[in-house]
């Protein structure tokens, strides 16, 4: 209507204003459904990370046992069990000749959590066999495993591994059974 027609017809409100009403019951039943539709993407997220908690894990080659422990506000991983060849054979020595058991293998930071929210660690993994210092990144799934991500300048360029949480027994002098089932 215009302005004349609606002086005509007596009416005080413009269209507009009665198209506004509409717009505030179209607005909040969006709102409703919006909420609702977020409700259910919320419900239906995926588990995420459970809360870290010490324990042991088995490396992805299956040839070391790694306990992870807080270390003050960090966590340190040090090796607790190498899977030997034979039962009799000496235990490795790291690069500078000392036993590899007991060796502090990494030593990470907490940081910003993840895309999905789950909390990860940084810092760095020394190689005990030749010394070499790497980068990592650090993550546990709602199952426990660990994903250690090691790099080298880029984390793009690193690999990603899966380390399943460690259920066996350490023997004494830091041996384990074979790790691969075998």
């Amino acid at each position: 209507m215009f302005r004349s027609e609606l002086a005509k017809s007596g009416s005080t409100q413009w269209p507009i204003e009665r198209l506004r009403l509409g717009d505030r019951i179209s607005f909040r039943l969006g709102a409703w459904v919006g909420m609702m539709l977020a409700s259910f993407v919320f419900v239906s997220q995926p588990a995420r990370a459970a809360a870290f908690s010490p324990g042991y894990w088995v490396s992805a080659q299956h040839q070391i046992v790694l306990q992870i422990t807080p270390c003050g506000g960090d966590l340190c991983g040090f090796i607790m069990g190498i899977a030997l060849d034979h039962p009799q054979d000496p235990m490795p020595k790291t690069w500078k000749g000392d036993s590899q058991c007991g060796f502090l293998m990494f030593r990470a930071s907490p940081t910003d959590p993840d895309g999905q929210g789950n909390p990860q660690w940084k810092g760095v993994l020394q190689d005990p066999r030749d010394g070499k210092v790497y980068r990592l990144i650090i993550k546990f799934d709602a199952q426990g495993n660990l994903y250690l991500h090691g790099y080298v300048g880029l984390p793009m360029l690193g690999e990603t591994q899966l380390w399943p949480r460690f259920t066996g027994q350490v023997l004494p002098g830091c041996r384990v059974p074979a790790l691969d089932g075998s």
